[in-house]
């Protein structure tokens, strides 16, 4: 049926319902032309594909051999005793956090990520430390210093 003009849009009929199996019949017949245009080789490659196998391919790996990068040298340290990634809280000694006392930090890198509880709001905050100069908070009235960890 032709289409008939309201306003500046077309509005379409609906079929009826032979047109629509015919359609319907149209569209699966040109899929399955185009799936039986497809080369062969598609399924040789699968079946190469399916010929390897691996000896862990039927089991669940666990946590330490799927993990990489920092995540694995902290498992790896972990298995000899080392304690790569300390998670505890630092308790300094009362008085510490003066200039010519500042809390001390330890950590094997250049710089560590430090967080502190905020007195005025009582939520965590968090600053960055580099390994050289003190640093200062003013809302807590401590000074952190990033020292090598033993």
């Amino acid at each position: 049926p032709a289409p008939t003009r309201i306003g500046s849009c077309a509005k379409r009929t609906l079929p009826h319902r032979q047109d629509t199996m015919a359609l319907t019949r149209m569209m699966a017949t040109r899929a399955v032309t185009a799936l039986a245009s497809r080369p062969a080789a598609t399924g040789a490659r699968m079946m190469v594909a399916r010929g390897v196998t691996m000896d862990n391919d039927h089991e669940i790996l666990s946590d330490y051999d799927q993990q990489g990068g920092r995540r694995k040298i902290e498992l790896d340290e972990e298995l000899q005793g080392v304690s790569t990634f300390s998670r505890d809280p630092i308790m300094p000694p009362i008085g510490a956090g003066s200039k010519t006392n500042p809390i001390e930090v330890p950590s094997g890198y250049s710089e560590r990520v430090v967080g502190y509880e905020c007195p005025e709001v009582h939520q965590l905050m968090w600053f960055t430390m580099t390994k050289g100069p003190l640093h200062y908070i003013p809302s807590i009235d401590k000074y952190f210093k990033l020292v090598d960890a033993m």
